[in-house]
């Protein structure tokens, strides 16, 4: 791992969405203070939180410092439109932003947060178990791998997939890599694979600002008869999940990877 020659803000915003928020953030926060890249903290209902969701956005100063935020988080915590507006405005000024796996059927109610995500949960889209899907890496048309992925080999790995995902603000997005949806494995809900390979990194633009859709990293609190292992960390334990989200989030912030590239 490279040595920084600064340090970015970022925080991360945590609030109950079913998943297990408060282990995944613990991790995350832990991975990017390693890299020596970021100085990390998180706001809302993380244990120790100084700053609420609102009340962080709110603040224009500490909005302001903030090169990079992380969703990890519910949308009823932006149901006051002036705090999206105000994330808004940082994006489009040239900040990077990382939407994290289990937000998807959310915020409807949050356009300019939508055109960030892009990739959304609508009625079409479905999860099967939480299963082993092997992830391929997507070569870019006519330019190879993008800085995020590069260097990177597909990899094995435990996770819940989601499937038939929308763009229905028709935003542009590169996808970086895929896993296939296995048409003979059915839930037990009866859903079978959808027989295509499946979006699950993504990335994109909002105004100036790097956005990222990393729809990887399924962590439930406890056992629910869902998949084996949904209630462990066995989905951020490969190397290669690791590597991703933390160039994605080097990416996000500066539009290049080099002090993360080693990881």
């Amino acid at each position: 791992m490279g040595v920084s020659v600064c340090k970015y803000n970022a925080v991360i915003f945590v609030s109950p969405m079913g998943h297990d928020v408060n282990r995944v953030c613990t991790i995350l926060s832990r991975w990017l203070n390693e890299t020596g890249l970021f100085f990390v903290e998180a706001a809302g209902t993380y244990p120790g939180a100084e700053y609420s969701i609102e009340s962080y956005m709110l603040n224009k100063e500490k909005a302001a410092k903030t090169d990079l935020f992380i969703f990890l988080c519910s949308d009823e915590y932006w149901s006051n439109r002036e705090i999206e507006l105000c994330l808004a405005e940082e994006v489009k000024k040239g900040k990077g932003v990382l939407f994290y796996h289990g937000l998807h059927p959310c915020f409807g109610n949050n356009p300019e947060i939508e055109k960030m995500i892009g990739l959304l949960w609508r009625e079409t889209a479905t999860h099967g178990d939480f299963n082993y899907w092997d992830i391929t890496i997507s070569d870019l048309p006519d330019k190879g791998r993008h800085p995020i992925t590069e260097g990177v080999g597909n990899f094995r790995t435990a996770d819940e997939l989601f499937c038939r995902l929308e763009n229905p603000w028709n935003v542009p997005v590169q996808v970086l890599a895929t896993a296939y949806s296995d048409p003979e494995v059915i839930s037990r809900w009866g859903h079978t694979g959808t027989g295509y390979e499946e979006p699950v990194l993504t990335v994109g633009n909002y105004g100036k600002g790097n956005t990222v859709n990393f729809i990887l990293g399924h962590v439930w609190p406890f056992y629910t008869g869902h998949g084996l292992t949904e209630n462990t960390t066995i989905a951020l334990e490969p190397a290669e999940f690791k590597a991703m989200f933390l160039r994605s989030c080097e990416w996000a912030v500066t539009g290049q990877v080099l002090v993360t590239k080693e990881c």
